[in-house]
């Protein structure tokens, strides 16, 4: 087992999904993270876009029981997937967790994210994917990072979508 792995492996099985049931009906919530990371690993472009979450870790905008979990694991994950598909996969599943209608599950999420500003300024300043460089400056804006929001506009406009530029954006 891998470093990556071993670390992946840890932070799953400290998160309590194995514990919990799923509410798509499989025996536990441990299936989703499985299954995602093994998609990850073989074909993560069969994931961009995919909400792979939905019914599992959210229904539409209303977080689930087990968000802060994954979200965890998704934060622990993102250092060990430098580029490529499956960055942009994990930034994207990220950038669902940051928001929506279940508040005090957003906050949770939230709490794990706020501690990762420095990977999505980096991702940002990196100029390796505009995508994922837009998915991390909205994450930045979801957890109301004003202050680092303001810094990435200012210090790094040019690999910012022009959109992503307006203060009003949101």
């Amino acid at each position: 087992m891998d470093h990556r792995s071993r670390l992946i492996h840890a932070v799953v099985e400290q998160s309590g999904l194995s514990r919990s049931l799923c509410k798509c009906g499989r025996h536990s919530s441990r299936h989703i993270v499985d299954e995602f990371f093994e998609t990850l690993d073989r074909d993560p472009g069969s994931l961009i876009e995919e909400d792979w979450m939905e019914g599992h870790v959210l229904i539409q905008s209303f977080l689930m029981d087990s968000a802060p979990a994954v979200a965890r694991i998704l934060m622990a994950a993102l250092p060990h997937y430098g580029s490529g598909d499956a960055r942009e996969v994990l930034l994207e599943s990220i950038s669902f967790l940051s928001g929506g209608d279940s508040d005090e599950l957003v906050a949770q999420c939230q709490e794990v994210m706020v501690r990762g500003v420095w990977i999505f300024l980096e991702e940002i300043s990196s100029g390796r994917s505009d995508r994922c460089a837009s998915y991390a400056f909205e994450i930045l804006e979801a957890l109301e990072e004003d202050e680092w929001v303001r810094f990435a506009r200012a210090e790094f406009a040019d690999l910012l979508p022009a959109e992503l530029l307006d203060p009003d954006h949101l």
